[in-house]
């Protein structure tokens, strides 16, 4: 939890406001990744990693399989393929913590992700994920990005959508 300073103590005067800026930019930045997913931009899905940065998608727990890490431009955008599939997906972020360290940060965040695929010509289906990213950050040249971003899905919920009818 982020401590709250009365506005003239001096710990807010000693820089809690440049947290809070930092802690605005991360968030922009992870909404912007969720929105990069939604919209299927590989373009704008890229530029929010470091050139050296990696996504680590871990299996599913009991699998035994290992982490698939994704690094350079190329590999980040291929994530895209995997909600090919879909018809839509949205993801909405949910809580962001954030521990900063001067040019560098770490955090997690929870998210929902919904993501409506048709099963057969006949049915639309929606699956629902509770995914946590553990992140970690670097600002370089005034702008925030992703070094490492590890994704792991805590449950998934399928089931029929239901399409309304005429009104």
């Amino acid at each position: 939890m982020t401590p709250t300073y009365p506005s003239n103590s001096p710990e807010k005067k000693a820089g809690w406001q440049d947290g809070a800026q930092d802690r605005q930019d991360l968030r922009r930045l992870v909404d912007t990744y969720a929105s990069a997913l939604d919209r299927q931009n590989p373009k704008l899905f890229a530029s929010l990693f470091h050139e050296d940065g990696e996504l680590v998608l871990n299996p599913p727990a009991g699998t035994g399989r290992p982490p698939l890490v994704l690094d350079g431009r190329d590999g980040w955008a291929s994530v895209l393929s995997v909600l090919a599939p879909c018809v839509v997906t949205t993801h909405f972020v949910g809580s962001h913590k954030v521990r900063l360290s001067g040019d560098s940060a770490s955090g997690e965040t929870d998210c929902l992700s919904h993501e409506m695929y048709a099963a057969d010509a006949d049915a639309a289906r929606l699956r629902v994920r509770s995914i946590r990213y553990r992140d970690s950050y670097r600002r370089t040249t005034g702008a925030w990005r992703f070094t490492r971003r590890e994704l792991t899905v805590d449950w998934t919920e399928d089931r029929v959508l239901t399409l309304p009818t005429g009104r």
